[in-house]
């Protein structure tokens, strides 16, 4: 291993419980799902879902998505990131005022909590806390152009007085306005990772913030290579590909 070189990833095998509660949703009234991990050395992933299964392989660079109930499986190519470029920043117009910056977003508060036991893991405790963004700063409004001075129009003929009307009822006190219902205040989000140290794998997870509190707690972990059908298609599924993107079509001539 040289000395820039990354460690391998230990490969292991984990089953997970997840709990979403919605923050409209009524008290335990969570959301219960159930799914399977398994990571080889090589960095191939598959997550097994109810009747579905996603495997990565990034050396591969491909996505494969399996329908078990259909049988069937399509191959999804890893899309490279595309080079970053910067953009030309945009000349700035006498008399125009000038484009607001867009908001940095907050940092992230990150504390330790130490070292704990699960599932007889050995793991380490982080704590993340995301604190709400900032809005979106207003356009600016442009600048309006001056209107034309108007003529001076000529004196209309005075009016002639007219007869007082009669006086109104004293109308009913109106009622004190109902006062606006304040906006709800942004909470941050507060995420609890515990990881275990040997297999580097998540071992329990609390997720709290706007949306509700999401959990997922890890049941069993299993270190070892899995087998290597398991980041296989199966036999006997038909395999999809995606479609083609289509290409633009050619402008029709005027008709003469």
């Amino acid at each position: 291993m040289g000395p820039f070189s990354q460690p391998a990833i230990p490969p292991a095998t984990a089953e997970y419980v997840s709990s979403l509660q919605s923050a409209a949703a009524a008290p335990g009234g969570a959301q219960q799902s159930a799914y399977r991990l398994f990571r080889s050395s090589d960095g191939k992933t598959r997550v097994d879902s109810g009747n579905t299964s996603v495997i990565t392989d990034p050396a591969g660079q491909k996505t494969i998505l399996l329908d078990h109930v259909k049988k069937e499986a399509q191959i999804v190519p890893s899309v490279p990131p595309a080079p970053s470029i910067a953009m030309p920043q945009m000349p700035q117009v006498p008399g125009m005022p000038a484009m607001p910056a867009a908001p940095q977003m907050p940092a992230v508060h990150v504390q330790d909590l130490g070292k704990n036991v699960i599932q007889g893991q050995e793991v380490e405790g982080k704590r993340y806390t995301i604190p709400p963004a900032p809005p979106m700063p207003a356009m600016p409004q442009a600048p309006q152009v001056p209107g034309m001075p108007k003529l001076p129009q000529m004196p209309g003929m005075p009016k002639l007085p007219q007869a007082p009307g009669m006086p109104q009822a004293p109308g009913m006190p109106q009622a004190p306005g109902v006062p606006p219902v304040p906006p709800k205040p942004q909470v941050p989000t507060v995420a609890e990772v515990w990881t275990s140290s040997k297999l580097q794998l998540p071992m329990a997870t609390r997720v709290n913030g706007s949306f509700g509190q999401m959990t997922s707690i890890c049941q069993k972990a299993t270190p070892g290579e899995p087998h290597p059908a398991v980041f296989q298609i199966p036999q006997g599924y038909k395999q999809l590909m995606p479609a083609p993107p289509k290409l633009p079509s050619m402008p029709k001539l005027p008709a003469v």
